[in-house]
């Protein structure tokens, strides 16, 4: 039997080499962002790790339909973690391009009158780093990467 179209979960099936078409064993979540560090990031200790939490304004252009260039920014809530007895947050400040990849997570917590706040943020589990350095020029891309065993986190190599 030939079939010219598989449908994009028989396409995933394939990829990942799974013989079911079961949805919640073919779904991905991934997030991928480019672009500015929105505050000095807040910084909490959390038993052996530490945890960085930082937004990150990412802006697109586009034309509206009377062909005027607009310009949106979109802001989103970043979470990193690391080890308690190293320095990785060192170069995340205010203004650094960073290349974060991670994944969508939603929670859930109690304001101080009882009520249920829902919150959404990305959770990464690797970043790249680009900082302008003291002469005004720019430092290349900086690989920081989750080290094995932690989960999400980062250190920089």
């Amino acid at each position: 039997m030939f079939r010219v179209w598989l449908g994009p979960l028989r396409l995933l099936s394939f990829a990942f080499g799974q013989k079911n078409n079961n949805i919640m064993e073919n779904s991905i979540n991934r997030v991928e962002l480019l672009g500015r560090i929105g505050q000095n990031p807040k910084i909490m200790i959390c038993g052996d790790s530490q945890v960085a939490k930082f937004s990150v304004a990412t802006n697109e252009r586009f034309k509206d339909r009377s062909g005027v260039l607009k310009e949106e920014t979109t802001w989103h809530n970043v979470s990193v973690w690391s080890s308690r007895n190293t320095d990785d947050f060192r170069l995340l400040k205010k203004g650094v391009m960073v290349h974060v990849v991670g994944k969508i997570r939603n929670a859930r917590y109690q304001n101080a009158d009882g009520e249920d706040r829902y919150y959404t943020e990305v959770s990464a589990t690797r970043m790249k780093i680009r900082r302008d350095d003291y002469q005004g020029g720019q430092m290349p891309m900086t690989d920081v990467m989750m080290p094995a065993g932690m989960s999400p986190g980062f250190a920089v190599n």
